[in-house]
């Protein structure tokens, strides 16, 4: 039995981490949040908890009198208030004597990388949480990356907890704004999948590694969007962004982008977009090297074929 506390998880990431991690009765899941009740219905191990961020010391003793012993973050956006929320929130774990893993708000990629590839601000202060975490010895944590959320590609149709968008190319419009030439690999995890790895994690009791990678499916833009076209029977108008161009923050804008300006600023998230876009036409999506895949082969990961034709077929 493990005491969880899942920072974020009223939604996106974090609620599906939260679907999978109550699935173990013996577990108890407890959620940081600002409101003293959860949006939604919930198991009985699953509890809320009243959060404050602002204050390290009542964040200490929230997580030492509900002798929690793994903390998950998915904090997000990438804002400097939700970034100073996790460093409290580290620090807190640190000194509560009774949480004793962690996981930090990184996900998907590697934001140790450099800027020529990796071309976002906000990844400096994500550095800052992970250099907070090597402070604190007493802490086991590990970043887990997965890549890009499959989800986004059978949106509205699939079952998710993340944001509506549909990036780079939306299959709903027939549109598509691909970034470099459309040939390089790129890693595609569904949130479910991930979910599923990160409970292997928290009940595993060897000691977990630095890096916890997963791929659910590596494969390239123009793979996607042969799948996508062939299913929808008909040509998508397609746009390719060079890297010079999304180095210089532009990018084709479709209308899979759209919705999530009701959430972010346009600027903002163009910028990370391009960003991204960046991330994928230099391989950084691209993972080499151990996988949790290996570790926990009775995982069979949702593939990105399946996932557009289960969702999109005769739409």
């Amino acid at each position: 039995m493990v005491r969880i506390a899942i920072a974020g998880g009223t939604g996106g990431l974090g609620r599906t981490l939260l679907d999978e991690l109550a699935q173990n009765n013996e577990h108890i899941v407890f959620v940081l949040s600002r409101k003293p009740e959860l949006p939604f219905d919930s198991p009985a191990n699953v509890r809320c908890l009243v959060t404050k961020y602002e204050n390290v010391d009542n964040l200490k003793e929230l997580l030492k009198n509900n002798e929690i012993h793994t903390v998950i973050s998915t904090l997000n956006p990438p804002l400097p208030e939700v970034h100073a929320a996790q460093d409290n929130l580290i620090r807190a774990a640190a000194q509560s004597g009774t949480v004793k893993r962690f996981i930090p708000s990184e996900w998907a990629i590697d934001y140790f990388t450099d800027d020529e590839r990796l071309p976002l601000s906000w990844k400096v202060p994500k550095r800052q949480s992970i250099a907070e975490l090597e402070k604190h010895p007493e802490l086991e944590y590990t970043m887990v990356y997965n890549g890009y959320f499959l989800d986004y590609y059978g949106m509205p149709h699939c079952e998710s907890y993340m944001l509506r968008e549909a990036p780079f190319i939306d299959i709903a419009a027939r549109k598509a704004g691909i970034p470099g030439s459309g040939n390089e690999k790129v890693t595609f995890t569904y949130t479910k999948d991930v979910a599923k790895f990160v409970r292997k994690l928290v009940e595993s009791e060897s000691k977990w590694p630095a890096r916890s990678v997963i791929a659910g499916d590596v494969f390239t833009f123009n793979e996607v969007l042969e799948v996508a076209e062939r299913i929808r029977g008909e040509r998508f108008d397609v746009a390719y962004d060079s890297l010079d161009d999304l180095r210089k923050g532009k990018i084709t804008e479709i209308p899979g982008y759209l919705p999530l300006y009701d959430a972010f600023s346009k600027e903002f998230m163009l910028e990370m977009m391009a960003g991204f876009g960046v991330a994928m036409a230099t391989g950084v999506f691209a993972f080499e090297g151990d996988l949790l895949n290996e570790t926990y082969p009775e995982i069979h990961t949702t593939k990105m074929r399946d996932f557009i034709k289960d969702h999109w077929h005769g739409r």
